[in-house]
């Protein structure tokens, strides 16, 4: 029950039912022009992994109907797929005024279908006073009150990632759908080459990631077994490049090239998409490589989660016991860092 007084939430309940008061003497002004409006701020991977869903929706509903909320930082991968992008940033989300500017503008855009296309986490379908607002139940204290603001909700069991987009392709299209008509494939976005061994630096959690002194000896495995291709290194963010500048200067090799925030969006996707083997932890460049059907050696930290696409494109590494002889107070990942060479070179083998 404590949970219910902390200062955010009550904030955030009083912009939710504030804004919507305030905007309820403007309905005369929200008409319903056959647009749909579909909710997407979650991560890369997120967003990769239900292209497919999307292509139904789109066929559903006509591609000039459709526009997309996204993460304003996420604007970029709308632009690459082809979305009409709307960004919403962190400030309209908590500022009242932003807020309600941002919710005003949507509430007259002419939006018949509201569709929520979100994991969790609905904090718009409360101040949204279109006709047919579709979405799953969220279960969590912090926003299970906005899940009475949809005409049309669904609920579905955590598992694997493309098993919960069927599921909700089923619920939202209204018919029965298979996996296979919901596994993303964006080999025709891009040119889909074979040349470089590209490898993403990152991920959203520290424990994903091994320490760069492991990733240091897979790289020399690499350099060894493919002496006419080159390493490139991507990812954004501070962190991402003092781990690729590490790699650097450790393997003083000029075969290895440091892209973390040299590229645009637009060209890391293009870069992974023209790779010979992608290498990398759980990430949204993982998810693309996924999407992409590039071949792909992918390290996890624990053979469990939502996200282990086991395809034949695919090689996923797990730790096969738990080492306690690495010690990286940057990257403390147990995990990932037990991760064997051997394994890894098994890996190799069996991509190469």
């Amino acid at each position: 029950m404590a949970n219910y007084f902390k200062k955010s939430y009550i904030m955030e309940g009083i912009n939710l039912y504030l804004i919507r008061f305030i905007l309820s003497f403007f309905r005369s002004r929200f008409i319903p022009k056959g647009k749909v409006l579909i909710k997407s701020c979650d991560g890369i991977g997120d967003i990769l992994v239900r292209t497919k869903l999307v292509e139904k929706i789109i066929q559903k509903y006509g591609e000039e109907n459709i526009y997309f909320l996204m993460q304003k930082g996420y604007v970029g991968i709308g632009d690459i797929l082809g979305y009409k992008s709307i960004g919403f940033s962190r400030e309209d989300r908590k500022s009242f005024f932003k807020r309600l500017k941002k919710m005003y503008e949507l509430n007259t855009m002419g939006f018949s279908t509201y569709i929520n296309l979100e994991f969790t986490n609905d904090i718009t379908s409360g101040n949204l006073f279109i006709p047919e607002r579709i979405g799953r139940i969220d279960t969590n204290w912090k926003v299970s009150r906005n899940n009475k603001y949809y005409t049309k909700s669904y609920f579905l069991e955590d598992g694997y990632v493309l098993d919960q987009v069927r599921k909700m392709a089923e619920y939202i299209l209204g018919e029965k759908i298979s996996k296979e008509e919901i596994l993303p494939d964006l080999r025709d976005r891009f040119s889909v080459t074979k040349e470089d061994i590209v490898v993403a630096v990152g991920s959203t959690e520290k424990t994903r990631v091994c320490s760069p002194v492991i990733m240091d000896e897979y790289l020399r495995i690499i350099l060894n077994k493919y002496p006419d291709k080159k390493i490139k290194l991507v990812g954004n963010g501070a962190r991402q490049n003092a781990y690729a500048e590490k790699l650097k200067s450790m393997l003083s090799d000029d075969r290895v090239e440091n892209l973390v925030d040299r590229t645009t969006l637009k060209e890391v996707f293009e870069i992974v998409s023209t790779s010979y083997l992608f290498i990398g932890f759980e990430s949204g460049l993982y998810n693309l490589c996924f999407s992409l059907r590039k071949n792909g050696i992918i390290l996890f930290k624990e053979e469990s989660g939502a996200f282990l696409h086991k395809e034949h494109w695919l090689n996923l590494i797990y730790p096969k016991e738990i080492r306690q002889d690495i010690v990286d107070p940057e990257y403390p990942g147990l995990g990932i860092n037990s991760i064997s060479i051997q394994d890894f070179k098994n890996a190799l083998d069996f991509k190469g």
